[in-house]
């Protein structure tokens, strides 16, 4: 069941394991959704499953790109190009619809998804040492007082993309009340509930 992360070696597989779990978690919150359940928003923020999976996507996206090249300059203005290699035009921030269907936004997402096993691949391959250094980017948000590393960046993605799922989860039961065990049940191809629930429970 994929609600648990593998188990893990090194703090490289730890970070990269970690995070494809989370994006895994994400996407399903997606499952068995019609569109318009998809782009509902059914608490009192403004936002929706496609709108955080697509917001999610680029933020994968770009942030990784660093960590797959630590030397590289990568700034804000340089993400609406990023998005558009993984199927994307404008920017997202979770509020944001994309003017896609659900299943095609899950399509933009297993494509950011993919550069998180090329990043690993990179890291292993190029030797990349998770205390190195990459450049700050030049935006008012970013603090200027601490030294980014491919670390940072990792540790950065996970809980970002974590705190995204808690968002739509909690948006998913509002639409349906599935519940994140059932949903990775369902996706496994499991009954739920599962067999013996009723005994565990009691």
């Amino acid at each position: 069941m994929p609600f648990f992360a593998p188990s893990v070696t090194t703090e490289a597989d730890a970070a990269f394991s970690f995070l494809t779990q989370q994006c895994t978690q994400l996407k399903i919150t997606a499952l068995g959704l019609t569109d318009e359940q998809a782009r509902s928003t059914p608490t009192v923020s403004g936002l929706s499953i496609s709108g955080l999976i697509t917001h999610s996507a680029q933020v994968v996206n770009g942030w990784i790109q660093q960590v797959k090249d630590p030397a590289r300059l990568i700034e804000f203005s340089d993400h609406p190009a990023m998005n558009r290699e993984i199927g994307l035009e404008g920017m997202f921030d979770g509020s944001t619809l994309p003017d896609f269907d659900i299943a095609e936004v899950v399509v933009i997402f297993d494509r950011a998804m993919d550069q998180i096993e090329a990043a690993r691949q990179a890291v292993a391959e190029k030797d990349i040492d998770l205390g190195t250094q990459v450049p700050m980017p030049h935006n008012p948000w970013m603090p200027t007082d601490f030294a980014m590393t491919v670390r940072w960046i990792l540790a950065h993605l996970n809980t970002e993309i974590a705190r995204h799922v808690g968002h739509a989860d909690i948006i998913r039961e509002s639409i349906d009340g599935a519940i994140a065990y059932q949903l990775n049940a369902q996706a496994d191809g499991e009954p739920w509930p599962p067999e013996g629930w009723d005994e565990q429970a009691s």
